[in-house]
């Protein structure tokens, strides 16, 4: 290591800072993978829980309407479509907890590694003329491995659902309670009155309300209850599969947009940073100082970030009615988000690193 900082002092090169960091993506690249291919089991098992406890499979099916109006009847009955729908959901849930926990654990050895490699670049070039240049192409290399899983892993999830879903099923009597009790009084009031008039007898016959005692209210509950949760909407997307669904639903305006602002832009101004990092004499070249400039301009990391805070935290905790709504962000959202921010970072340590000329340079592309 002390080697390499001598060369690094005597030099001023980047070719070990370009080493470290050719180390860094290649190992990190095969992480990444893996933390997306984990991200989306976890998002395709999610959606295989939800169908499973979705209100279409469960309020529109007869055999469980069947076992719950007969569980009220008879006891010994039990619910035992639910009770397979209950064991299959919650072991596609767990599956996919472990699925997105794996991703969790491999997401820290990625950051670990990232902090490693900034770590080992200031070592090997602090005191040299490309410091900056070194932690800028750091950062830039984080942003690449950042903005990957960024797009492909899942970064928000939304959902409504009801917990032990109650549906009323009252049969009320009142009126035609009342109506019965009536008919019955009235026509106890006749006998009295005709065995007054015709046979000199004075009947005194009580009212009753029997058939009111009887059903007790006027009204009988069957009320039958979903037990667990019944899901009404649920979803949970990366970028990646939006512009997909886009395209699949011939959208292609607003995928090209996404595509282009949240993918293809923030790639290739990584890919000028590179360049103008590695390679001097582009460092000297205006034209393309003023196309990474125009790049940043378009940029819309900050703004699709802000977008999902917005869509979150509108979605989040939100009552309609008795229908509980929920909204959480996933490892996707996290590592767009570092994206973001490190790539600001690396255009600050381009700018420093620049010099004068190319200060100026970037100034009038402003």
């Amino acid at each position: 290591m002390f080697f390499f900082y001598l060369v690094a002092m005597k030099l001023d090169k980047l070719w070990i800072a370009a080493i470290l960091n050719i180390i860094f993506l290649a190992s990190s690249f095969i992480l990444a993978k893996e933390v997306v291919d984990k991200g989306q089991a976890y998002d395709s098992l999610m959606h295989e829980h939800v169908k499973i406890l979705g209100f279409k499979d469960r309020l529109l099916n007869q055999d469980e309407w069947v076992l719950l109006i007969s569980g009220k009847v008879i006891t010994s009955v039990k619910d035992t479509v639910w009770l397979e729908k209950k064991k299959t959901s919650e072991l596609k849930l767990r599956a996919a907890q472990e699925n997105y926990e794996q991703a969790l654990e491999m997401s820290k050895f990625i950051w670990y590694a990232a902090a490693g490699l900034l770590l080992l670049t200031i070592f090997i070039y602090a005191g040299g003329k490309k410091l900056f240049h070194a932690i800028g192409a750091s950062f830039t290399s984080m942003s690449l491995v950042f903005l990957y899983i960024g797009v492909f892993a899942p970064l928000l999830q939304i959902h409504a659902y009801d917990e032990d879903l109650k549906v009323p099923i009252v049969i009320k009597f009142d009126e035609m309670a009342a109506w019965a009790d009536k008919k019955i009084n009235d026509s106890a009031n006749w006998l009295e009155d005709l065995s007054s008039d015709y046979l000199g007898y004075d009947f005194d016959i009580p009212e009753y309300n029997a058939l009111s005692f009887l059903i007790d209210g006027y009204q009988y509950d069957h009320s039958v209850v979903f037990e667990g949760r019944t899901y009404y909407y649920f979803q949970s997307k990366s970028i990646d599969s939006i512009i997909r669904l886009l395209y699949k639903d011939n959208n292609r305006l607003i995928a090209n947009i996404i595509l282009a602002f949240s993918v293809i832009i923030p790639l290739f101004k990584l890919l000028f940073t590179i360049l103008l990092l590695y390679w001097e004499k582009a460092r000297k070249n205006k034209t393309i100082t003023i196309i990474l400039t125009l790049i940043g301009k378009w940029s819309m990391a900050d703004v699709f970030v802000t977008g999902v805070f917005v869509a979150y935290f509108s979605f989040h905790s939100m009552h309609m009615g008795q229908i509980e709504t929920e909204s959480s962000v996933l490892l996707g959202f996290y590592f767009f988000l570092s994206y973001a921010i490190i790539s600001i970072l690396a255009s600050i340590m381009l700018w420093i690193a620049a010099g004068k000329e190319m200060q100026l340079k970037l100034y009038e592309a402003v």
